[in-house]
């Protein structure tokens, strides 16, 4: 078939390039977790260093249409987790994926993104400077699917089960009842993985997800502290430029009103 031998020598052409390498699950390199669970993918695709896919990962996934203080969450989280030394692992999406990827990227942590697309055809492609920058902060960009695949709706919740095989636990920031993101946390329980949820208003759609994983056992969360508490056996070391991060600070009592929610 010559489609497939064009698709053989365009990938054997895109490992020429530097930066970007192909790793079978049969390779001593394949990240250890990853390979536990049930249908762990044969082929990896990474633009970036494959090596930090081994380091302790946490998954943040979240809404595609995050409200503000969801977006603000998310970055601060991954700041300060990222700032501990765990490797920040999202899904690469608009809204609180990318929030997490940016967060980490701020305090010169390491993220990596796991495509639901091939690596030449990112989606969504307003995040092509975000995910270069992921590649040349010492991170990555993953993939399972061929360097060409474009964006089959069925692609996303398989790239989810990634997400959460290489991460120790999952922490969903933000979502609806419906979202991919319960997906994943789901998959998470099942690989035995900690899932972590952010409580939010009841009269918020974006919370009602997260208080559905609770309803079923996640762990609540409101400060980093509470992912680092049932963490603390992992003994990451900090990356060497990530500067201590943490929620500011507010000692005033209308900052405090306005931190929890919008007033006029």
């Amino acid at each position: 078939d010559p489609s497939v031998r064009d698709g053989a020598s365009a990938a054997l052409a895109w490992l020429e390039r530097p930066g970007q390498h192909l790793l079978m699950w049969d390779d001593p390199g394949y990240p250890a977790l990853l390979a536990q669970i049930a249908d762990p993918p044969p082929l990896l695709f990474i633009a970036g260093d494959p090596s930090i896919l081994d380091r302790p990962q946490l998954g943040m996934v979240g809404s595609r249409r995050a409200s503000r203080p969801g977006l603000d969450t998310a970055a601060a989280f991954a700041r300060s987790l990222a700032g501990a030394g765990f490797v920040i692992t999202s899904g690469l999406a608009r809204g609180i994926d990318g929030a997490a990827h940016q967060g980490a990227l701020d305090v010169g942590g390491l993220t990596i993104g796991v495509l639901g697309t091939g690596l030449e055809k990112l989606y969504p492609q307003q995040h092509r400077t975000l995910a270069a920058q992921m590649a040349a902060q010492g991170g990555a960009v993953i993939s399972e699917f061929p360097l060409d695949a474009g964006p089959q709706p069925s692609n996303f919740p398989r790239r989810n089960r990634i997400i959460s095989g290489l991460s120790l636990g999952v922490l969903v920031v933000e979502a609806s009842v419906a979202s991919g993101s319960l997906i994943t946390a789901r998959l998470a329980a099942e690989h035995g993985r900690e899932v972590y949820a952010i409580p939010g208003s009841i009269h918020h759609p974006g919370a009602k997800g997260c208080h559905q994983l609770i309803r079923d056992g996640a762990t609540l969360v409101e400060t980093v502290d509470h992912i680092l508490e049932g963490l603390q056996h992992w003994h990451v070391t900090a990356p060497d430029t990530a500067e201590s991060a943490s929620l500011p600070a507010c000692d005033h009592p209308l900052l405090d009103l306005l931190h929890a929610a919008p007033h006029t």
